[in-house]
């Protein structure tokens, strides 16, 4: 019948019930605080906003006045929803696609509460460890704890998952507008996703990254916490209002491939392939370099008093996750995309709206990732600039690249190669799933305990340390299943 008319499906009472449900709720958001933590105090790198794990670069403000004391900091309440806008991010859609893998109800929904209190409790360890270290950043607590001359390593792991951020933004972009430009009437091919994504680098991306001063993009943070609400909540009216279960014209228009399918249904069910769920779930939970921010901005700030700041918020975090990844693998199963709001049909307009809300939220936070991306490769570059144990050449090469007039050159060049690899690998499953056993294991997992255990000494528990070969066996075999997949 062509294109499903709108306002004719929102003329439907269920449709308006659930329009007027999912608007109060952006109300809501809109209201909620938003977090001005940069992703590494140390130097210019900001973090990662939604996907975020990542999450997109914010503009940083001083942690500690130098001169003016700062009478209060924030209270735990404050620091809980920060700590949560900061950590959700876009990984969430990529969640039911872990449990479509082939997990079990009970398994999943498992793994997701250890995987959240094993991140809440090494999230709490970054910030102890600056208790007991005195330091305010993460590169300054690597530097105290486990050395200066590789400090670089933090802003080669920032680098890693700024590029992987950017690149599953870039997939997610090709997937939400590709859609959107079908629904408009323009003609499907196999070509549209990545004509989207060359289209929108150099006509959109390119010139807002090129940009020196981002402040008027600061308004990205709340447009993502927006997004990322409005979808989980859209998602779950999907789920319970069964729209995608019984014969309806949104169940039709679905290709067979993403429509609904159980074949593979299970409450017990678990081997190798929960791995795909575990690597997603690594780059979700990620922001933990962040940890030393929070910290130094809590109020009266005291290892006991973060500890239950962080509790709450990845308590918080892990029922977003663990209902995300039920409610969308409830309503598709197997056929569970690795973009969620692929599997949703064209014409649903609950879908509609969360796909302009997320194309929104990325399309304009991108730049805040390239920034992101690019200061920490010059924070990596002029450490390793000046390493003795290096050629000269090679010392002169990553001069050059920290150097200003290598600003437009570098970052012309970096959207050059993301453009690329997210044209050729269409489904970003594949990034999430390796960024996130990878960066997961080391930034989660490895990281934490031998930082805590260098701050603390002799005196620290030796369960500490057996997060690192578990961090180490689910980097290596994460990623091999990953790519098998």
């Amino acid at each position: 019948r062509g294109r499903v008319s709108l306002p004719s499906r929102l003329a439907s009472r269920r449709e308006a019930k659930a329009m007027v449900r999912l608007s109060t709720l952006l109300l809501a958001a809109l209201a909620l605080p938003q977090s001005s933590f940069a992703a590494d105090r140390h130097s210019a790198a900001p973090r990662l906003t939604r996907g975020r794990r990542g999450s997109a670069p914010e503009t940083s403000r001083p942690l500690l006045a130098a001169t003016t004391p700062k009478p209060v900091g924030s209270s735990v309440t404050m620091t809980v929803v920060q700590i949560v806008n900061n950590v959700a991010g876009a990984g969430i859609l990529t969640l039911a696609a872990g449990m479509a893998a082939g997990v079990g109800w009970v398994p999943a929904i498992a793994i997701c509460v250890a995987l959240g209190a094993i991140s809440g409790y090494t999230f709490y360890l970054i910030g102890a460890s600056c208790e007991l270290t005195g330091t305010s950043n993460f590169k300054g607590l690597w530097g105290a704890t486990l050395g200066p001359r590789s400090a670089w390593v933090v802003d080669g792991c920032i680098a890693l998952m700024c590029l992987s951020a950017a690149i599953i933004y870039s997939g997610i972009l090709g997937d939400v507008f590709s859609s959107l430009l079908r629904l408009a009437g323009v003609p499907a091919s196999a070509w549209l996703r990545q004509a989207v994504i060359v289209s929108l680098t150099a006509a959109v991306l390119c010139p807002l990254s090129l940009l020196k001063d981002l402040s008027a993009l600061s308004f990205t943070s709340a447009i993502g916490c927006v997004a990322i609400l409005y979808t989980a909540a859209f998602v779950a009216v999907r789920a319970l209002d069964g729209a995608y279960t019984a014969p309806s014209e949104l169940l039709a228009s679905l290709a067979p491939e993403r429509a609904p399918s159980f074949a593979l249904a299970s409450l017990t069910r678990l081997d190798s392939n929960a791995l795909v769920l575990v690597s997603n779930l690594g780059l979700a939970f990620i922001a933990h370099y962040n940890a030393p921010a929070f910290y130094m901005d809590l109020e009266a700030r005291s290892p006991a008093k973060f500890a239950r700041a962080v509790a709450i918020a990845f308590g918080v975090l892990t029922v977003l996750y663990t209902a995300m990844m039920g409610f969308g693998y409830a309503t598709f199963g197997d056929h569970a995309a690795s973009n969620l709001l692929l599997n949703y049909a064209s014409s649903d307009p609950l879908a509609i709206v969360g796909r302009l809300a997320t194309g929104a939220s990325i399309l304009f936070g991108y730049p805040l990732a390239m920034v992101g991306l690019r200061s920490a490769l010059v924070g990596m570059s002029s450490s390793l600039s000046a390493e003795p144990a290096l050629p000269a050449a090679a010392r002169r090469a990553f001069r050059s690249l920290a150097a200003d007039a290598s600003r437009v050159p570098l970052i012309v060049a970096l959207l050059a190669v993301i453009t690329a690899v997210a044209c050729a690998v269409e489904d970003i499953g594949v990034v999430v799933g390796v960024s996130g056993a990878l960066l997961g294991a080391a930034i989660v997992y490895c990281f934490p305990p031998l930082i805590y255990g260098r701050a603390r000494g002799a005196s620290t528990p030796q369960a500490v340390y057996g997060l690192i070969p578990l961090g180490a066996f689910l980097g290596v075999l994460g990623t091999y299943v990953t790519l098998r997949g």
